[in-house]
């Protein structure tokens, strides 16, 4: 039987979500069905691709700026189906996409609100161009409900009705022995800190002295945490800065509650990994996290940094039921790993094969 070759448009030896997301699904696809082929930098060093067999790789050469489209062409030609995820691809490689009859899909994985509209200048020049630059693909999906309906309302962006969920490595954080005998250490993970809400993570911290806020990630030049926290004068805050997946594992397993205080997001996947290692999500509700996150069953999804406030001080008097939520947060995990939602990509990449074939 033959297979169907699905080029992934991201560099996967590099560190972004999109890379990330792409590294994944060459390595989780069925082999003996699909030949993924995937993208790589020259000076790509961050993430391991030793791990995925059985693929084709493109090589980017320097100067990047010239050697993206010759890999993006070769990728595109040595293809059936294609998956371009990236917003870096230019028109004429677009006409190219039909000219040959390549079946192509791209995801939509951000809320386009008034937060995002200089990013959309910056890269599209605006949000006709934006809209025009979804519609070339033959599929767009999704990665949530609310994502879809979101953007539909507000800026005409139009997908698939089928949401196409992204995936997590669930194996590499799960903790089946997680055990929490009560509150006493929480976490913000993040990169862009500013973004992720951690002036929100402030109060609350300065809120709970006997609690310790843990701090993963960087302010991304936006903010200096250790400077911030001494201003305000915070006593029980640890900054880790980032660290490797062994170290956050690691320290995952000291710790009894996630905090994301962001009010914009797509899909946070620290959510996942976050709960399979057993550590619940206490989340705004902004961006639809109630579609993954049952509230008091398997996280927390609320409103207003007051109630942020109060579900601290409730789950800092109910041991018990942090523990039964941690461990429903492991089963809502395993849901979105990746050998489980992979399953969904294979039926969208073989229907559009199919209809190459007519």
């Amino acid at each position: 039987m033959k297979k169907i070759k699905i080029f992934l448009g991201a560099y996967v030896n590099s560190t972004n979500a999109q890379n990330i997301n792409c590294k994944a699904i060459a390595k989780n696809i069925d082999k003996k069905r699909f030949q993924p082929g995937v993208m790589t930098l020259y000076s790509g060093k961050e993430l391991n691709i030793e791990e995925i067999k059985k693929i084709k790789i493109f090589k980017a050469f320097y100067p990047h700026k010239f050697s993206k489209y010759y890999v993006y062409l070769r990728g595109i030609f040595w293809a059936d189906v294609v998956y371009l995820p990236k917003g870096e691809i230019p028109e004429w490689i677009q006409l190219i996409l039909v000219f040959i009859k390549r079946k192509s899909f791209i995801t939509v994985e951000s809320i386009f609100d008034e937060k995002a509209i200089n990013n959309i200048q910056n890269q599209y020049g605006s949000l006709e161009n934006l809209t025009r630059y979804y519609s070339s693909f033959d599929k767009i999906f999704s990665i949530t409900k609310y994502l879809k309906k979101y953007n539909e309302e507000n800026i005409g962006l139009r997908s698939e009705d089928q949401i196409l969920y992204l995936g997590a490595d669930i194996g590499t954080f799960l903790n089946m022995e997680k055990t929490i005998d009560g509150l006493s250490n929480i976490v913000l993970i993040g990169n862009d800190l500013v973004r992720k809400g951690v002036n929100d993570y402030f109060e609350l911290a300065k809120s709970f002295p006997n609690i310790t806020f843990h701090i993963v990630g960087t302010g991304n030049g936006k903010i200096d945490v250790l400077s911030e926290v001494e201003r305000r004068e915070i006593s029980n805050i640890k900054y880790h800065g980032g660290l490797t997946h062994d170290k956050l594992i690691e320290l995952l397993n000291d710790i009894d509650l996630h905090i994301l205080p962001s009010r914009s997001e797509g899909f946070p996947k620290v959510t996942l990994e976050t709960a399979a290692a057993g550590v619940p999500s206490l989340v705004y509700d902004d961006y639809g996290a109630d579609e993954w996150i049952t509230h008091g069953k398997d996280g927390y999804v609320v409103h207003t940094i007051e109630e942020m406030k109060e579900t601290i001080k409730h789950l800092k008097e109910s041991p018990k039921e942090l523990q039964e939520v941690s461990q429903n947060a492991i089963e809502m995990a395993k849901r979105f790993d990746w050998r489980v939602v992979i399953k969904e990509w294979e039926r969208v990449i073989e229907e559009l094969y199919n209809e190459k074939k007519i």
